[in-house]
């Protein structure tokens, strides 16, 4: 449940794409359909002729300089987060001003995204004093995506921090949907900050089931209190609910100490009982400290939880420094364990550099080599098609050539179905190539019947006997070219 701390690169990133997408989704709606029209109609009369441009606008509110220098700053020269923070900042002091004045401005805003911005702010302000108001507004007058969503979220929040269960029965009563599962997991993750036992209760009176409930909980509660967290989780029925509860507490607790983490859940772990809590601690470890990862994986006792953590090990740490990845391999005895461990490299490495991870697999006896090879030819089938195509066609992997040739064709089948069945007619094994040709075939059958047929009549001469069996069971009995 923790996110990106501000500032580092993650968050920035993640702050910037959400914001893009949002402003992509915004379609804003101004008059309020609600009991408010008239309201609204008259604040409406002292804005006429001088609604204001985005640039006047958003200096109704003042901004420090660079470096914390004060002093008004033109918003169109702000960097991309302080221009979010700075319109966000601009909404809410207009609607402290003039609610429904500050809702009329905000067509006066070109960029979508700092309209999104400024909009948001204005329901954060809007929701401290009236959050039914804001929330009834945001389902009737914003058009669905991810600034209704977004306003939803930020109301049923500051709803939810005086009186959780008032807000919890109308998003029940009056919503639906993705933005009603929102809208509740964005309630219990700040009831659980305030008040973890209370929540929890309520939880458990309403009889639900949502998976994300039982992850932002947990999630949240174990931030403060993981020992408290777990506690609860072990208290629900075996299933669903308690593993997904723990693996929020496992994914919280491990992003600052995944040592603790593994200690924490070590008897499930080793079990198998849960393989998401091998997975999740694995993954967040061997993000920061892969080499610990390793040694955490090696004192484990032998099982599907020690496999479960090994192989996502292996996928991490490929991605981050690929010959330590390869050199831990090497140190694995059980051999069952290393093919999957070499699957998982081969997979991720074919995705950066996918002929240096097919001559490294080549190394390797065939029996271990098997699944990574397949591997890293679906990885660079599906990051680099024309690359592999280029590759087939050049005779470079000859040694490959029909795991190549499979793999590209499944990639391409997806949107390319006759580049695939040129594809699968030159693999050198007969039953894989008829059975790869019978697979597209009936495919392209079903998204295009005539293309297909066409196809067939122009390419059947040129067909072995064995394909054109397979192809005349896929077309029905009796099947003659014409």
């Amino acid at each position: 449940m923790k996110l990106p701390r501000n500032g580092t690169l993650l968050a920035n990133a993640s702050l910037l794409a959400l914001g893009a997408a949002a402003g992509a989704a915004v379609t804003w709606s101004l008059a309020p359909r609600d009991s408010s029209a008239d309201t609204f109609a008259n604040s409406r009369e002292g804005l006429s002729n001088r609604r204001p441009s985005a640039r006047n606008l958003a200096l109704n509110v003042r901004v420090g300089g660079r470096n914390g220098a004060p002093g008004s700053v033109d918003p169109l020269t702000l960097g991309a987060l302080d221009r979010s923070a700075h319109f966000r900042a601009s909404g809410g002091k207009n609607a402290e001003n003039d609610l429904y004045g500050a809702l009329d401005a905000a067509s006066g805003i070109e960029s979508a995204k700092d309209r999104a911005d400024y909009l948001r702010g204005v329901f954060s302000k809007w929701a401290e004093e009236d959050p039914e108001g804001a929330l009834n507004h945001a389902v009737n007058s914003l058009e669905a995506g991810q600034l209704q969503s977004d306003a939803i979220g930020i109301a049923i929040q500051k709803w939810g921090e005086a009186n959780p269960r008032e807000a919890w029965l109308w998003a029940e009563k009056s919503l639906a949907g993705p933005v009603k599962e929102r809208a509740l997991t964005d309630l219990m993750i700040g009831w659980t900050r305030r008040n973890p036992q209370a929540a929890a209760d309520w939880l458990a009176s309403t009889g639900l089931t949502s998976q994300p409930l039982f992850s932002a909980l947990p999630g949240v509660w174990a931030e403060a209190d993981p020992a408290a967290a777990l506690l609860w989780a072990r208290t629900l029925p075996a299933g669903k609910a308690r593993d997904t509860a723990e693996v929020a507490i496992a994914n919280t607790v491990a992003y600052n100490d995944p040592k603790a983490a593994a200690e924490m859940f070590s008897d499930k772990v080793e079990s198998g009982e849960n393989a998401a809590l091998a997975i999740t601690i694995a993954d967040i470890w061997s993000a920061t400290d892969p080499a610990a990862a390793a040694e955490w994986v090696k004192k484990m006792a032998e099982g599907p939880g020690k496999t479960e953590a090994a192989t996502t090990l292996a996928t991490v740490w490929a991605a981050s420094d690929i010959h330590a990845a390869v050199a831990w391999s090497e140190s694995i005895s059980d051999s069952g364990m290393r093919r999957q461990v070499i699957s998982n490299i081969g997979t991720s490495w074919g995705a950066i550099s996918p002929q240096d991870a097919l001559a490294w697999l080549g190394t390797l006896p065939p029996d271990v080599a098997t699944d990574g090879i397949s591997g890293a030819m679906y990885s660079w089938a599906g990051t680099d098609p024309v690359g592999l195509r280029e590759w087939i066609d050049d005779g470079q992997g000859s040694l490959y050539n029909d795991q190549a040739r499979q793999s590209l064709a499944d990639v391409l089948s997806q949107e390319a179905i006759p580049e695939a069945m040129d594809l699968a007619i030159d693999m050198h094994s007969e039953v894989a190539r008829d059975a790869a040709l019978a697979r597209y075939f009936a495919e392209w059958r079903k998204r295009d019947d005539a293309s297909a047929q066409e196809w067939l009549q122009s390419s059947w001469s040129k067909l072995p006997n064995s394909a054109q069996q397979t192809l005349g069971k896929v077309q029905g009995r009796g099947y003659q070219p014409k």
